[in-house]
């Protein structure tokens, strides 16, 4: 069975065209020849064109939050005006930040302005973290959170995106391929650290196993009361109630479901 080549020269014309909106220039010679004699696969081409300044930038200037029919872009503005006048403290939190891909903070930050802490425990995924979000108000915290402080093992599943301090819910997508030593904290002294505010806007929470935990933790301090909350709860919309998951009562005194996605509710506080 025969395969059918890529021409390394269709290639890179196409990746300039397509990832970076522009003719190729006088460095594209070098990357048909890289390519063309093996010196550098094809997945890994496409990654050196995503992870450069310039591709980064096309896409933080070219990205539309949602599809506008009004006249001149109104519906826009409208929005993001309704969004910030939604809320006093537009901080979003996002505990088990990941990346971009399938993020929960990346559009309230890079749409409507919010500022942004993300947390991750895989050490292998903070600078990429650092290379999507640049030019956004953030910072990112190395950890991996739960209800205690301290050291544990952290485990990497089939792919560097599912991973947990539970072993066999890493192992739930495939094999768990790795493990390294991570420091486990609190989320509490984490927003005392970062200055985030006690009503912020917006907390994620997708740790693997560990989402009410934490979040319970959060609430039970007394002092954080986030305003609305994403939290993983299931992965067949089965969860349509807080008294299904072993939440606290003050989490189910505080909050209440507004919204159901595949896997995770969205909570509003009350009152």
């Amino acid at each position: 069975m025969s395969s059918t080549r890529i021409d390394s020269s269709d290639l890179v014309t196409a990746l300039y065209q397509h990832l970076l909106g522009r003719v190729p220039d006088g460095t594209a010679s070098e990357k048909v020849r890289r390519h063309a004699e093996g010196d550098i696969s094809t997945s890994d081409l496409v990654r050196e064109f995503t992870i450069s300044d310039e591709y980064r930038n096309r896409i933080l200037q070219t990205e539309r939050f949602t599809a506008d029919h009004s006249q001149f872009g109104e519906f826009e503005l409208l929005l993001k005006r309704l969004c910030s006048a939604a809320c006093d403290s537009p901080t979003v939190v996002d505990v088990g930040a990941r990346g971009r891909a399938r993020s929960n903070s990346y559009d309230l930050m890079k749409q409507f302005g919010w500022r942004g802490v993300l947390i991750e425990a895989n050490p292998r995924l903070i600078s990429e973290i650092q290379l999507e979000f640049s030019g956004l108000d953030f910072s990112v915290v190395e950890c991996a959170v739960s209800d205690y402080e301290g050291t544990a093992e952290f485990h990497i599943g089939i792919n560097d995106d599912v991973s947990s301090l539970s072993r066999e819910s890493a192992g739930a997508w495939g094999d768990v391929k790795d493990q390294v030593q991570v420091k486990v904290r609190r989320l509490e002294p984490i927003l005392l650290e970062q200055g985030v505010p006690f009503d912020f806007g917006v907390l994620s929470i997708d740790l693997e196993g560990e989402d009410v935990k934490v979040f319970n933790d959060l609430i039970a301090g007394g002092q954080y009361k986030p305003r609305w909350v994403i939290i993983e709860a299931s992965h067949d919309f089965t969860v349509t109630a807080l008294a299904q998951l072993p939440v606290i009562p003050q989490v189910m005194q505080d909050y209440r479901i507004v919204g159901r996605t595949l896997a995770n509710l969205i909570l509003e506080r009350q009152g």
